[in-house]
């Protein structure tokens, strides 16, 4: 028989004896409790904003934490009330530490899996000394006693009663009482420090206990005993050699309550075997993974576990905040379980799939009595500790209840534990799409922390049944048990790795999927007093199960042959979501039906990413091959061009062409703050690697408000300079750009603002000498409708082909293979567009320049391969005038191409615009590593601010203007366009404006 018991979904699991604890740590003023508002009054020395000025007056940092759902005013808090504080640093370059840990993560970058060591984080990212000095002055000005600077840097303790703080952060504080009853405390104002010093600080925590933190299992089936069972009984587990099932003892009364393996519960051997995993012994050796516990273990339990499937798994104690033996007792009966059960099937699960790995539990205080301080107390002695490869979490917190002072603190030690190489899975909830409806009983659509933070790998849950070539899953979502956690992010934007895979305007949650369903779920022995004095089996699921299953697959990944040679997974967003844009089925089980709608309708499963089991479950054989790639290594130096017959599309958001999963498109925008990674080696007709840059052509279409684009390299830090910009919604328009090719053979496009995107690649560049090589002209006009350059009529071109002549023309030689040319659109009638191909040859379905209103003037820079009769062909879509000015050609005689860090070398809205009629004079040898002698330079000029028609010329410095232009506009747009520009013998090139406009110049490569 079985004793099978439902937690109560309706409220946290560790609710139990928590007022009186917390009540007697607080030493609460008695009042009569009535409705709590938000702005409660300060009680001691309150700051009033703006009552001082200059670098000492007061600045608030972050927000008043958000008042509990339910909560009634408890009166004041005590001013004797000792608080245990914790000052947290802002790392002192948080870009350039975002920027290591993209670089670290990405296959081709010189740093790829070259991780910071043990104890190095400090010095290289930490806050500096004089920082950190400032900090702590401020801190005892105020009558405060910092403590110990922590190891990495990132927080200074302070031990302070409420009326320090109060005065140190002019905050009041006010205890509640929440619905359960317990009567927490929590500051009333956003804490403040001097302004001088509050740019150095990312939050203070602890000025609050209100903390909901929860673990993620479900409800446990009892195996053994009755419901009838008035004693405790004893019971044992005889050692047996390893084996992947479950011993006799399990299985027994498995079956005596009708339950089989691979149905009803998956063994070690059965769910490792449903996910490609390796079953044996010696599986996971060498490797270390650490679980973060609030809450007493039982050794017995384990030890029982381990008789039974016959493992020897080392397991080790860390406490943290707390002391062996203090707490509640693991066994004690909560709820129908005892406690320690979450911790035993974290430990269970990870022995019983990594039996070769270390484990290392770190223990906080009993979660029904600790301090969002406690809570990173732990990840941060995890991570400072740096003994764990692999960091597993089955606890967490709703979302919108953290504060995010906490929240922001907890987001620096995950970097932290990336840029050392620290892999961090999360389980993603057990409450649906309403995370927080146990703790506050909202069924608002909302997510798990940490799972939803930027540098973890949330973990949700499927229903399983079967294996082999039977096994079915869906995704877990049954109202009376639990269903995954999942949604969007109200906290945190969108994340680079999930452009076009989750195309959410915020980080979307889970990024992957197992196991949780408790009716198919986790063999462990447990020790619930209630039913025996000894560890008991039982069935328990949840994302709590599912978060270390997927901890298992990493550290199976880190002691494979592939990244014991490559290096380990580390950081793991980056990789999974990169081997689902390469080979989705191979790396993922794809999870297609079932939804996660418990207490309000969520999200359902369907084909590829949804928010209910992420990317799906591991196939362990593929990701091996993808988590653990080789370094690989970017082609650099001089380089040579190679044009395309015609340009290819790499990218449409508008039909899926590059934008989602290898099997599965998607056709949703680029949100605002998205990046699209497109794929450039190997695609197009491109050659697979020795690719140093690639000429595309982008374009922006249904933009939805004014934005930029930036085109980079994968894998490196995002430039401030821009590529395309538009200033409103409704727009079409394109710009060539001329973009390094990271390592990996990936280029990344990023918009301020919703919009399709779309990439076409007109050539590309390569470090060998096959290709040809660029001369630079003086520019000259061999196209003007408007005029009769270069045609007989000035009439407006409608839906036809022009035949523009180039050998032999403005200084283009014979020999030329490919030709330069500026093209503008002006005058047009509606909307239209123009394509540019080497005559003779079929018209390409892309386009060059794109207009969507009557009055546009617009310009574009393509390369263009020249026909055999040596013209080229410009078809106009439309009606409208066309200009063409040669710049420059590509022939086997010329200067070669050299890459650059984009970077911005001209912006006179930081001086003056510039005038019309004026010349402006612009360094270019010298800035960004470009050397002397250079022949000539590409950039991406910019107007914007522009007082009415004109245009732009750029040429060599002195030497005279050309009549040619780069850029045309009218007036209040903002338009950008790529130059190819000769360089003076004096380093220089010049810049005329026909009218007043700022202007700006980024530059992208050289020729020399």
């Amino acid at each position: 028989m079985f004793k099978r018991v439902h937690a109560s979904l309706g409220r946290s699991r560790h609710a139990a004896g928590k007022t009186g604890r917390r009540a007697r740590g607080i030493a609460a003023v008695t009042t009569t409790a009535v409705a709590l508002t938000v702005a409660a009054t300060a009680a001691y020395g309150a700051v009033t904003d703006g009552a001082e000025t200059g670098s000492h007056a007061p600045k608030r940092i972050g927000t008043a934490p958000r008042v509990p759902a339910g909560a009634t005013a408890a009166g004041t808090t005590a001013s004797g009330t000792t608080l245990h504080l914790s000052v947290h640093l802002s790392p002192r370059d948080p870009q350039a530490l975002t920027d290591f840990i993209t670089a670290v993560s990405t296959p081709g970058n010189p740093l790829y899996h070259q991780y910071l060591a043990k104890g190095k984080f400090a010095s290289a990212f930490g806050p500096t000394q004089a920082a950190i000095a400032a900090v702590a002055q401020a801190l005892k000005a105020d009558g405060l006693t910092p403590g110990k600077l922590s190891s990495d840097g990132l927080s200074l303790p302070v031990t302070a009663t409420v009326a320090q703080a109060s005065h140190a952060f002019g905050t009041g504080f006010k205890n509640v009482r929440l619905k359960d009853g317990t009567i927490d405390y929590l500051n009333a104002s956003a804490p403040a420090l001097p302004a001088d010093v509050a740019a150095s600080v990312s939050g203070i925590v602890g000025l609050s206990n209100v903390n909901s933190i929860t673990s993620h299992h479900t409800a446990v089936r009892h195996l053994s005993g009755s419901a009838s069972v008035t004693g405790p009984h004893p019971r044992t587990v005889a050692p047996r050699t390893y084996a992947p099932g479950m011993c006799s003892d399990f299985t027994d009364a498995a079956a005596q309550a009708g339950f089989a393996d691979g149905t009803d519960y998956y063994s070690p051997g059965k769910l490792a075997a449903n996910y490609g995993m390796t079953s044996s012994a010696t599986a996971g050796a060498g490797q270390t993974v650490a679980v973060f516990e609030m809450e007493n273990a039982d050794p017995n339990s384990i030890a029982t576990y381990q008789s039974c499937v016959g493992t020897n798994t080392s397991v080790s104690y860390r406490y943290v905040d707390t002391t062996a033996g203090s707490g509640t007792p693991a066994g004690t009966d909560q709820d129908g379980y005892g406690v320690g059960t979450e911790a035993a099937l974290d430990i269970e699960d990870l022995i019983g799939l990594v039996p070769g790995a270390s484990i290392i539990d770190y223990q906080g205080p009993d979660a029904d009595n600790a301090t969002d301080q406690n809570v990173l107390d732990v990840y941060q002695q995890m991570v400072t500790d740096d003994q764990a490869q692999v960091i597993s979490t089955s606890w967490g917190e709703c979302e919108p209840a953290m504060a995010g002072a906490t929240a922001s603190a907890e987001n620096a030690i995950f970097q932290e534990a990336a840029a050392q190489g620290q892999s961090i899975v999360a389980a993603s909830g057990d409450s649906g799409s309403s995370d927080c409806a146990p703790a506050t009983g909202s069924t608002a659509n909302t997510v798990d922390d940490p799972a939803s933070q930027p540098y973890v790998t949330g973990v949700g849950g499927t229903t399983m049944t079967g294996t082999g070539s039977t096994k079915t899953q869906k995704a877990w979502g049954v109202s009376q048990d639990g269903g995954s956690g999942g949604g969007v992010s109200s906290r945190w934007g969108p994340v680079l790795y999930q452009g076009g895979i989750a195309t959410t305007t915020k980080r979307a949650v889970p990024d992957v999927a197992a196991l949780a369903d408790p009716n198919d779920g986790y063999p462990i022995y447990t020790l619930d007093d209630a039913d025996s004095s000894s560890p008991e089996p039982d069935i328990v699921g949840g994302t709590s199960g599912a978060a270390p299953t997927w901890a298992a697959a990493i550290v199976q990944a880190n002691a494979s042959t592939a990244c014991q040679t490559n290096g380990r997974v580390g950081f793991l967003n980056n990789a999974l979501y990169k081997s689902a844009r390469s080979s989705y089925p191979t790396n993922f089980w794809d999870v297609t039906s079932g939804n996660n709608s418990v207490y309000a309708t969520g999200y359902t499963a369907a084909a590829g990413y949804d928010e209910v089991t992420g990317l799906g479950s591991p196939k362990e054989a593929g990701l091996i091959t993808s988590l653990c790639a080789a370094k690989g290594t970017a082609a650099t130096g001089a380089s040579t061009f190679h044009p395309l017959s015609s340009p290819k599309r790499l990218l449409d958001t508008r039909n899926g062409t590059g934008w989602g999963l290898s099997s599965i498109p998607s056709t949703k925008p680029l949100v605002a703050g998205g990046t699209a990674p497109v794929k450039i080696e190997g695609a197009g007709g491109i050659p697979s690697s020795g690719v140093t840059a690639v000429v595309l052509n982008l374009t922006v279409t249904g933009t939805t408000g004014s934005g930029s684009l930036i085109a980079w390299a994968d894998g490196t830090a995002k430039p401030s300079t821009s590529n395309l910009n538009w200033t409103g919604a409704g727009q079409t328009i394109a710009a060539s750009s001329s973009v390094t090719v990271a390592g990996d053979g990936v280029v990344d496009l990023y918009t301020s603002s919703t919009t399709h995107v779309i990439a076409d690649v007109q050539g590309y560049y390569t470090s060998g000498t096959t290709g040809s090589t660029y001369t630079a002209l003086k520019p000259a006009r061999l196209l003007d409708t408007r005029s009769k350059v270069g045609i007989s009529t000035t009439t407006k071109i409608t839906n036809a082909v022009v035949s523009l002549k180039v050998r032999g023309h403005g200084g283009v030689p014979t020999g030329a293979s490919s030709v330069v040319l500026n093209l503008t659109a002006t005058q047009t009638v509606g909307s239209g567009y123009l394509e540019a191909y080497p005559e003779g040859a079929t018209r390409p379905t892309a386009s060059n320049v794109n207009w969507a209103v009557t009055g546009t003037t617009i310009p574009n820079l393509v390369v263009v391969p020249i026909g055999s009769d040596g013209n080229v062909s410009l078809y106009v879509h439309g009606t409208s005038h066309v200009i063409a000015d040669v710049s420059g050609y590509f022939s086997t005689s010329g200067s070669a191409f050299h890459t650059v860090t984009p970077l911005r070398l001209l912006d006179t809205r930081t001086t003056t615009a510039l005038g019309a009629g004026k010349t402006l004079a612009l360094p270019i040898a010298g800035a960004d590593g470009i050397p002397t002698g250079v022949k000539a330079v590409v950039l991406t000029v910019t107007v914007t601010g522009t007082t009415g028609t004109g245009y732009l010329t750029a040429w060599a410095d002195g030497t005279s203007r050309p009549t040619a232009s780069n850029l045309n506009w009218v007036q209040g747009k903002t338009i950008a366009n790529q130059v190819i520009v000769p360089v003076g013998s004096d380093g220089k090139i010049d810049f005329y404006v026909s009218s007043t406009t700022q202007v700006l110049a980024d530059v992208a490569g050289y020729m020399s």
